[in-house]
């Protein structure tokens, strides 16, 4: 389970579509956390799910699911 890509680059100042795909039916992931951003989605087991984000700021980013046990980063350059 977990994300794939765990690692995601993105321009500062540039609106940005991320795109998630939920194919592990572990209840954890049901949803995706991007705390620093104040996005808090939910993830359907195999549909796509859109969030758009504008990065204020250059660095790093946690992203987690609901319960805190996967981790990603969201790299804004």
């Amino acid at each position: 389970g977990g994300y794939k890509p765990d690692r995601i680059s993105i321009p500062f100042g540039q609106t940005t579509k991320l795109v998630f795909l939920r194919k592990d039916s572990n209840s954890c992931l049901e949803e995706v956390i991007l705390a620093d951003f104040k996005v808090r989605k939910f993830l359907p087991l195999n549909a796509k799910t859109e969030i758009e984000i504008t990065p204020e700021k250059k660095g790093e980013f946690d992203f987690s699911c609901g319960m805190g046990m996967f981790h990603g980063k969201l790299i804004v350059f």
